[in-house]
């Protein structure tokens, strides 16, 4: 009966020896996406808010249904090295764009320069900063949860592209309506992006290519000379894969004066 009893307390210390051990490495795996959240969260109120005030000073419709575009002069003087905003409705893609010297720093560096796993939402180094290239390619990490690109794998599945098919680009320079228009699995080892095409013809072979190998359908017509943006993160089919999606970008004001 001792033994028995010694037994069950030896059980009983090693599962909450287990939970502690598990609890543990959740914490620490869940640590640096919370401090990270907490930066992007802290710094979208701030930017957010000041830039509805501005708009509020100067008459604008406060019950309009476009959103308040990001405040530069307080982003900008936060950290020069950001190139805009980039907001996808309905999902977790809310950040700022930000583009480093080469394309390793912002991989584990938040954009207010802490080092942390979660990384940025990160310009291509060899891009031009004002979204000026044929093809502009911004990247993020996978997390779990939703945070950073993750939700960019719903776009394997049609009903998602459907209920997602618009983001928002916010720069500087200009705002941007980011029409979607196709998401492919590529080969991170080996494959790459066209920055700059050579020709019209570069430009259609490369869009047709992509558009049958699209994981879903767009009416989204690309046309001639009209930039794109590719958005990047890592997937899961195969080792190194990875998952693309791209947009059209179209002049907001222009979409707007359209309607």
């Amino acid at each position: 009966m001792k033994k028995k009893r010694v037994l069950l307390l030896g059980l009983s210390f090693l599962c909450m020896a287990g939970t502690v051990f598990c609890g543990w490495n959740l914490y620490q795996e869940m640590k640096p996406r919370v401090q990270a959240e907490r930066v992007y969260a802290q710094l979208r109120e701030q930017t957010f808010r000041e830039s509805a005030d501005a708009a509020v000073k100067d008459h604008a419709a406060a019950d309009s249904d476009i959103r308040k575009e990001p405040d530069f002069n307080t982003l900008l003087q936060w950290n020069p090295d950001i190139a805009g905003w980039l907001w996808s409705p309905g999902t977790d893609i809310d950040y700022p764009v930000v583009q480093g010297a080469d394309n390793d720093y912002y991989l584990n560096h938040t954009a207010d320069g802490a080092r942390s796993i979660i990384g940025s939402i990160f310009m291509e180094s060899q891009n031009r900063k004002k979204f000026l290239d044929d093809v502009t390619v911004l990247y993020g990490h996978h997390i779990r949860g939703g945070r950073m690109f993750s939700s960019l794998s719903g776009y394997k599945n049609q009903k998602y592209y459907e209920e997602h098919p618009i983001m928002y680009l916010y720069t500087p320079q200009k705002n941007y309506r980011v029409e979607i228009f196709a998401g492919e699995i590529l080969d991170g080892q080996n494959g790459t992006f066209p920055f700059m095409f050579e020709s019209t013809d570069a430009q259609d072979k490369w869009l047709k290519k992509l558009l049958v190998s699209s994981t879903f359908k767009s009416s989204v017509v690309v046309e001639e000379k009209e930039r794109i943006l590719a958005l990047c993160t890592c997937s899961y089919e195969y080792n190194n894969a990875r998952y693309a999606v791209y947009g059209v970008l179209r002049d907001m004001e222009e979409v707007q004066n359209e309607k």
